[in-house]
């Protein structure tokens, strides 16, 4: 098969670095696509004679991301058939290698809302899993991210909402945790359905952290009512009913911190400035007492 030399100049720039890569010195590259992007990263459909891959390349002076603890949270969650495997790792080139699942999209609520018994399933063996990696502390990370935008145009009803989050963090704190790896960044774009199998791809946020945040991200992300919301902690309780103690308060806590996480990281990212107004806006919907957790569990 011919080679198909890509149409755009950074196209061009990933293919000519493949083509320098050792993992594809004996199977060159016969195609490259360019595929979704995210705030971090850009990611490459590249097929050659042995198979298909996907390639994704870490734009430069990306802080806070260990590409060597997110290897290790991909590998552990392909070997229980929840991730895609990872092939290669080149920190120099800042790139990654894993398999391509063909045939694969986005995973679309309104249409695949049947698959909600595989969704819990597959979080479950991910939270199962024991991997080292960092651990979030909520009340530091929000810090962090407060501390990235200490230049950008700082409101006096921002800082009302970053007050409102540090309160609630402490409050998160003081009650039962439930760590485990989570995700961390759970939406459609990280779910992929391929022939009625669901994959969680991109881990580069996969840390340890209280099991609520990855349900939270799930119940915001995907938009799910109150009807949903209620089938998804039912399901994972069923797998994982050591998650049970305080999840209520957990989980109140957590969407709350998760919305705040989106707001400060977006606002931190240039262009992110819609997607930090669209957190923020669910920010302020989201009604939570924020009282002393201690009192309602006595």
């Amino acid at each position: 098969m011919a080679q198909q030399l890509p149409a755009t100049a950074t196209e061009q720039r990933i293919w000519h670095l493949c083509q320098r890569l050792e993992f594809f010195a004996n199977h060159l590259p016969l195609a490259l696509q360019k595929l979704a992007a995210s705030s971090t990263n850009d990611n490459y459909y590249v097929h050659t004679q042995r198979g298909h891959y996907l390639v994704r390349h870490y734009r430069p002076g990306v802080a806070g991301v260990c590409r060597q603890q997110e290897l290790r949270c991909q590998h552990a969650a392909a070997a229980v058939g929840v991730a895609p495997a990872p092939l290669c790792l080149n920190n120099h080139q800042r790139i990654l290698i894993s398999d391509f699942l063909t045939h694969s999209r986005h995973f679309d609520w309104e249409l695949h809302h049947n698959h909600m018994l595989q969704l819990v399933e597959k979080l479950v063996r991910l939270h199962k899993l024991k991997v080292q990696t960092a651990v979030l502390d909520p009340y530091v990370y929000l810090q962090q991210l407060r501390d990235k935008v200490e230049q950008q145009p700082w409101s006096e009803q921002d800082e009302q909402d970053w007050q409102r989050l540090r309160q609630a963090a402490a409050l998160f704190t003081q009650l039962p945790g439930d760590q485990v790896l989570c995700h961390m960044d759970l939406h459609s774009g990280n779910i992929l359905l391929q022939h009625q199998q669901l994959w969680l791809i991109d881990y580069e946020y996969c840390q340890q952290a209280d099991s609520a945040f990855d349900l939270a991200a799930l119940c915001l992300n995907l938009q799910l009512n109150d009807t949903e919301q209620q089938q998804l902690l039912s399901l994972y309780l069923q797998f994982r009913p050591e998650a049970r103690q305080a999840l209520a308060q957990r989980l109140q806590f957590a969407t709350l911190l998760y919305s705040g996480f989106c707001w400060l990281w977006y606002k931190s990212l240039e262009g992110g400035a819609d997607k930090a107004k669209l957190a923020q806006t669910m920010l302020r919907q989201l009604q939570v007492p924020l009282s002393d957790p201690a009192k309602s569990l006595s």
